[in-house]
């Protein structure tokens, strides 16, 4: 994950290899280094977050803004705080963002020839917001929304050969994985990330393992890339241990890449190195 400046500390560019990830942010995703990294083998992924209203970023403010892509995005019905950073757009199906969303994700591939898909944040089955209770809210409403949110990037990907992964929970009959409500996993999504769970293993190494992530990708077709990041060494072993996460960070900071030497010094294996993965390292597909 790198938010900040990627050229501050040299870190970023140690991802220039086949098998890497890193997920640029919301106004540096044009950056030298991520254009390297791609050159060099590596995935980058753009952020973007359509279920929060804020529109810092090029293409934040394009998506939730007036724009050449439609009319400015409401909020949802009832003027809801999702969190610190924003309140609650309404993406309900047949909303301005629904319309609007496809005609962005074009714009960011043709703009960023360098970038393999995209980190939909905050893109889950059901919220987790504090300023939302869920047990009054429009569960059905969410879900559908979510949903149809999901099938425009995995339409957008497929067109161009990339990929999306998903921060938001898909979990079986809690919000509800997709289409299997019983299973966790999104179908749609080349894999999910998990932030800051260290300790919880128990519940994400079943969630990461279901089959039902990646089954409708035309790109991954099937095998799904989890991605984890921890508070803590012991997490992160936990995490890396545990056979089901593709990239596993110990990261206190997104402003800058996690250091690989991380990478090196958790585990008692070794030395750590990048293994081709078969992911884009770019688009493929005009």
């Amino acid at each position: 994950m790198v938010y900040g400046n990627p050229g501050t500390n040299g870190r970023a560019i140690a991802y220039a290899h086949p098998g890497a990830l890193v997920v640029a942010g919301r106004d540096n995703y044009a950056d030298q280094v991520f254009k390297d990294i791609s050159a060099g083998g590596g995935t980058v992924l753009v952020y973007l977050d359509t279920i929060i209203n804020n529109a810092h970023g090029r293409y934040q403010n394009m998506l939730i803004n007036k724009s050449a892509c439609g009319p400015a995005v409401p909020l949802w019905p009832g003027n809801y705080q999702a969190n610190q950073w924003g309140k609650l757009n309404d993406f309900r199906v047949g909303g301005v963002l629904q319309a609007k969303l496809k005609s962005v994700l074009e714009t960011m591939v043709a703009e960023n020839p360098h970038m393999a898909g995209w980190f939909a944040d905050d893109l889950g089955s059901r919220s987790w917001y504090p300023g939302i209770d869920w047990s009054t809210f429009d569960q059905q409403a969410y879900r559908d929304g979510a949903i149809a949110i999901a099938q425009t990037f995995r339409h957008v990907a497929d067109e161009h050969g990339l990929i999306f992964i998903v921060n938001g929970t898909w979990s079986a009959n809690d919000g509800g994985g997709y289409p299997d409500v019983a299973q966790h996993g999104l179908s749609l999504a080349d894999g999910g990330f998990v932030e800051n769970h260290d300790s919880e293993i128990s519940f994400f190494g079943p969630y990461a393992k279901s089959p039902q992530w990646a089954s409708q990708s035309a790109v991954t077709r099937g095998v799904s890339f989890m991605y984890a990041t921890t508070l803590t060494r012991a997490g992160l072993a936990e995490y890396a241990g545990s056979g089901c996460y593709a990239y596993v960070n110990m990261q206190f900071d997104y402003d800058y890449a996690a250091p690989w030497t991380f990478h090196a010094t958790a585990l008692p294996s070794g030395p750590r190195t990048f293994h081709a993965t078969g992911l884009p390292s770019g688009v493929s597909r005009a």
